[in-house]
């Protein structure tokens, strides 16, 4: 219990940050850089909603990093060019390499400004987006990461998708109120330029397939950079979940394998997260032989349920309380599925 006291005191701390300072009338630029392949049932909600936002147009280019792409992807990106006259699409050469980071590196080296956003085809954001964002992106900032919701539906999958997803980031919250940032989330996070550059770029990710996102967050707290968390609905970027059994492990399973190669700090910090939800699930077992383990875990279990029931409208969810019990059961199981799923898979991007 004293290990999660100190989660939930970094979970508040990180939860009532507010900022105080650069307010509306000092903008920045903002470079928006998204990698794509074969998107085409997605993409054109994802340029409706840069197109409705409230930030002034000509302080903010998007740059779509097309993948090798075999439908109407890039098709559909030049009939919103003159809609979206700051789009620019960058198209790759036959012999040039596919993934993502490959087409993330060729947008971002066209970049025009310094501060760099991150986000994926497949996603969609409020017309607040860049405003709030700006407002986080203080001239002190080298990294900002943003909150990066499902969309709930229907379907167990989805659920528990959802309930992971707000998890993982009351994980993250907890970081960085802490002040040990672990994990960024690839759907909405920023950086600048020159020092995105001076750490090395992607080639510090090199490895594994999944965990950019993670993995170049380490490389920035290696070099002692200012990483900021904007933890605000109004900044928050939206997707589906993945369909299907098979989906969801795959896309668990090469988040969890990328974890290997994450800092000392940040392997502590997520042990000493999931080990004790890991005894609990296990508790109810030992009750017979140890009766004050079943009290534990009843107390462990209330904490997690108010403490999700809580934080979880900040995070853009409305689980009902019977859905929080069914999922966090769940969630400790598939902890351990996707972990084996991860040693023993092998993964693809798209």
């Amino acid at each position: 219990m004293f290990l999660q006291l100190i989660f939930l005191y970094g979970i508040r701390k990180s939860s009532v940050r507010h900022v105080k300072n650069n307010a509306t009338g000092n903008r920045g630029y903002f470079s928006i850089v998204i990698a794509a392949r074969n998107e085409e049932k997605n993409l054109s909600r994802l340029l409706d909603s840069l197109l409705a936002q409230s930030y002034p147009l000509k302080l903010y280019e998007i740059l779509l990093c097309d993948d090798h792409s075999s439908d109407r992807t890039v098709e559909i990106a030049l009939n919103y060019k003159n809609r979206l006259p700051n789009l620019s699409i960058i198209t790759p050469e036959k012999n040039e390499p596919t993934g993502k980071r490959s087409a993330l590196s060729r947008g971002i080296a066209a970049a025009k400004h310094d501060r760099i956003l991150i986000t994926d085809a497949d996603c969609f954001m409020g017309k607040d987006w860049l405003e709030t964002l700006d407002l986080y992106f203080t001239k002190s900032t080298d990294m900002l990461v943003g909150q990066a919701p499902l969309v709930k539906d229907k379907g167990f999958f989805n659920g528990l998708s959802c309930f992971s997803n707000l998890r993982s980031f009351l994980i993250i919250s907890s970081s960085f109120g802490l002040g040990y940032p672990v994990s960024a989330i690839a759907r909405n996070f920023g950086f600048r330029k020159a020092t995105f550059q001076k750490v090395g770029g992607y080639k510090s990710t090199e490895g594994s397939l999944g965990g950019d996102d993670d993995l170049l967050l380490k490389a920035f707290i290696t070099y002692g950079c200012k990483i900021n968390l904007c933890n605000n609905p109004e900044a928050a970027v939206f997707s589906n979940t993945i369909e299907g059994t098979k989906g969801y492990l795959k896309q668990k399973a090469r988040h969890t394998q990328a974890s290997k190669f994450y800092s000392a700090k940040a392997k502590m910090m997520l042990g000493l997260w999931h080990f004790p939800n890991l005894l609990c699930l296990f508790a109810p077992v030992l009750v017979p032989w140890y009766p004050i383990t079943g009290s534990l875990f009843i107390l462990k279990f209330t904490v997690d349920l108010l403490t999700l029931h809580k934080y979880q409208r900040e995070q853009n969810y409305s689980f009902k309380l019977h859905e929080l019990i069914f999922y966090q059961f769940f969630y400790e199981i598939f902890l351990i599925i996707n972990y084996l799923a991860s040693r023993f898979s092998k993964f693809d991007w798209k």
